[in-house]
């Protein structure tokens, strides 16, 4: 449907106009109506639109740190997409569970409490078979794990845990600890069923087995850092960390690198048939005199002047100036670049 009226249109509601038919104050009453948003003071929202962006590239980060990891670790190619990210009650979180299903309590030192890494019963017994050299078949029936299956899926849920904790890394920083294991969401009390929780819903393909994987925060986890959760300080902060840690690695690199450096007597010009008829004891005559100063080049760049001669027994080059070029230019610039950044890092 076009946006602008046509003329017959415009013509018709004009004349309706005229004769009454459209009620204006009825319109305006009813555009009121539509802007009224209904709010719940029993279920705040914690969060604004800005964070649950800066959430939104927090767990990007992690599916797809998640995705290869899996994939690597199950030698199977296994989809995880980020699904959507809302606000709910603990209580409305739990209900929302299967029993029995497999349930991370884990904390962290920077984290003023606990949150929960949910994980369907489907894609655990798929990762464990295809671990244990299966096909990734999953159960058609539930089941608590065995406490083999249980060690096992631990190592991988603490595997889990360290990508997310690299994820929020630009955030806040973080060590997470498992604190328990359940299989029954009952028997999980973190908050106060009322609570607000930052809920992410993560798809998990594993072969022919799809299930979910869900990370729960309460909001008193999270708003003790909220001043730190948006766009401008994500990436503010992206920029600085990777600035500050590529100049080591830069120096370390430049400092080690080989560089051809040569010295040039002199330039002529030969014609090709003079170069074919060359022979040994020819005189090529050079464009310097036996006294001047000779280029020195880095790579294919006039960088030093020199004199020629002999230092304890070998061939050798003294340099009496620099050679003033463009290269020169963006030499001196760099360096400049890397020694102040080099300092804003030890202060």
């Amino acid at each position: 449907m076009s946006d602008s009226l046509s003329q017959e249109e415009i013509d018709s509601l004009l004349s309706a106009v005229t004769k009454g038919e459209v009620d204006f104050e009825a319109i305006k009453k009813e555009e009121a109506e539509t802007k009224i948003k209904l709010y719940d003071f029993q279920r705040p929202m914690k969060f604004s639109k800005d964070q649950l962006r800066t959430f939104q590239m927090i767990n990007e980060n992690f599916t797809r740190a998640l995705s290869t990891y899996l994939s690597g670790r199950l030698r199977f190619f296994v989809d995880v997409t980020l699904g959507p990210i809302d606000q709910i009650t603990y209580g409305e979180f739990l209900k929302s569970l299967y029993n029995p299903t497999f349930i991370t309590i884990f904390s962290g030192s920077s984290l003023s409490g606990s949150g929960i890494m949910e994980i369907n019963q489907g894609i655990v017994f798929g990762m464990l078979d295809r671990i244990l050299g299966g096909p990734g078949d999953t159960l058609s029936k539930g089941r608590p794990l065995t406490e083999i299956e249980m060690n096992i899926i631990r190592r991988e849920a603490i595997r889990f845990l360290t990508l997310l904790r690299d994820a929020w890394s630009n955030i806040i920083e973080f060590i997470p600890e498992i604190e328990n294991i359940e299989n029954n969401p009952q028997f999980v009390q973190i908050a106060p069923p009322n609570e607000m929780t930052l809920l992410v819903t993560i798809e998990i393909t594993v072969g022919n087995v799809e299930g979910f994987m869900n990370i729960c925060f309460p909001s008193s986890v999270i708003e003790p850092f909220t001043d730190k959760i948006s766009n401008e300080m994500w990436f503010n902060v992206s920029g600085k960390e990777e600035k500050g840690k590529d100049t080591p690695l830069l120096r370390k690199t430049l400092n080690t690198a080989p560089i051809e450096i040569s010295s040039v007597l002199g330039t002529t010009n030969l014609t090709f048939g003079e170069l074919l008829y060359l022979q040994e004891g020819d005189v090529i005559r050079l464009n310097r005199y036996k006294d001047d100063e000779i280029d020195l080049y880095i790579g294919n760049y006039a960088k030093f002047k020199g004199l020629p001669g002999n230092h304890r027994g070998k061939k050798a080059v003294k340099i009496t100036g620099l050679f003033p070029s463009e290269f020169e230019e963006d030499m001196k610039i760099n360096v400049e670049d890397l020694i102040n950044n080099e300092g804003s890092d030890k202060k």
